[in-house]
């Protein structure tokens, strides 16, 4: 026994059982609820199935592991020998009994999307209570287009003896994915074929991270997923979203009136250039008096959804109407809530909240740039409408945990947390080996 342990490295058993950032998602992240949700779809009897905890364990090493590249690999790694700690984490040390990358896939589809947003929003519930970690006051939505896993166009994949002259649809081998535009770059097709996934983004200790996401069609105007896509975030009571951040891709008018009014949260946009602003109004949106003098917005009444502005003094003084005009002006949000919303167009406020909306294409660049890791490609590895939906919350949540135990690192953990992590297990680790040999 001492000759065969000397012939492997060190490195070796010191890798048996430790991972600090798995150590540190046991000890900060709550999974248990997993069993109050999906426990209840394996009580059907039969052979007991692995925990609903370790299923979902291993899709959060798939989207966090940047050497995981499929479910099967995972699998593979997972009953590696040397990738005990991988299993510990999952509740599973023997390695014959890791799951197979089937079950997983089985896992996925027996859950559905319904059930993974009620995860999802556990998760939210979470991390929103972390002192620090999420500012809420203000979200942003915005979308990305999503490749799907199809080779080429839409061909008849009927049964029929002669394709060419049934009446049976063309398809593309995912059903569900549709013809899209995505903005042009250098090296890249205007169209593509696949879904949009419309995600609400709140700035996070750790920088912008996406909180929920949905996915649709290509085909699907965005204008007709962002109330749905609220209703989502009102889901969480702990979430105070208050200001939504939008580009001109989400410009309605009415939906901004109905988000508002039922939602109690004002959507933050800018203008189209053919938009036919009222006369009250300049060609920047900003409200001005009958002499043409621009006024200085001077709040926001939420209960009677009015947007106040008042002269400005340096033209009030030379004005010939001052002694008939009372100097304050009332825009009701109903009139118009692009311009007279609770954020006025034009102001320093309303470009910082721009900005911020800018920060969601970094989030969108690092999810891309996981997937282009997992897969060498951008498309997804999934097929249909609900896998695709499960997927993409599966890797949401999954980011959200990381980022939080990051969080978590940064304030409550010492900052020689990892290193004394280390230490103690290597101890461990030394002590095990010496006993062996001995």
């Amino acid at each position: 026994m001492g000759l065969q342990l000397n012939l492997l490295p060190y490195a070796y058993y010191n890798t048996l059982g430790f991972d600090p950032a798995l150590i540190d998602y046991v000890d900060h992240i709550d999974d248990t609820f997993l069993l109050d949700i999906i426990g209840p779809l394996y009580d059907s009897g039969g052979r007991t199935p692995a925990s609903p905890i370790t299923y979902f364990r291993m899709h959060y090493l798939y989207f966090t592991r940047p050497e995981i590249t499929s479910f099967r690999e995972l699998c593979r790694q997972l009953k590696d020998h040397k990738n005990q700690a991988w299993r510990n984490f999952i509740g599973v040390p023997n390695p014959a009994k890791v799951p197979s990358h089937q079950s997983l896939s089985e896992f996925r589809t027996k859950v559905g999307p319904e059930r993974f947003e009620q995860i999802r929003n556990q998760f939210v519930r979470q991390a929103v209570q972390i002192e620090g970690f999420i500012q809420d006051t203000l979200a942003a939505i915005d979308s990305r287009p999503i490749y799907a896993n199809v080779n080429g166009y839409k061909k008849k994949r009927c049964r029929c003896e002669d394709k060419d002259s049934c009446d049976c649809e063309k398809i593309f081998s995912d059903p569900d994915a549709a013809y899209g535009v995505q903005r042009k770059k250098a090296n890249q097709n205007k169209f593509f074929i696949g879904y949009r996934k419309h995600t609400i983004t709140c700035a996070t200790s750790q920088g912008p991270i996406a909180l929920m996401s949905i996915l649709k069609p290509n085909n699907i105007h965005d204008v007709k997923i962002m109330l749905p896509l609220i209703d989502e975030a009102r889901k969480v009571s702990e979430l105070h979203i208050q200001f939504l951040v939008a580009d001109l891709g989400y410009l309605d008018a009415e939906n901004q009136k109905q988000a508002f009014h039922e939602y109690d949260l004002a959507v933050v946009t800018g203008f189209k250039s053919n938009t036919v602003l009222p006369e009250a109004c300049d060609k920047l949106g900003r409200p001005e008096c009958e002499q043409g003098h621009r006024l200085v917005w001077d709040g926001f009444d939420t209960d009677t959804a009015t947007s106040w502005f008042r002269g400005d003094e340096s033209h009030c003084q030379g004005c010939p109407l001052q002694g008939a005009c009372d100097k304050q002006f009332s825009f009701s949000i109903d009139e118009n809530p692009i311009l007279y919303g609770p954020v006025p167009q034009d102001t320093a406020t309303h470009e910082r909240m721009l900005d911020f909306r800018k920060q969601i294409e970094l989030s969108f660049a690092i999810e891309s740039n996981q997937l282009t890791a997992v897969m060498k490609h951008k498309k997804v590895p999934v097929k249909g409408m609900d896998r695709v939906q499960s997927f993409f919350a599966m890797q949401d949540m999954s980011r959200l945990i990381s980022t939080q135990i990051a969080h978590v690192r940064e304030t409550q953990l010492p900052q020689e947390h990892v290193e004394q992590l280390t230490q103690m297990c290597n101890t461990q680790y030394e002590q095990l080996v010496l006993g062996i040999a001995a």
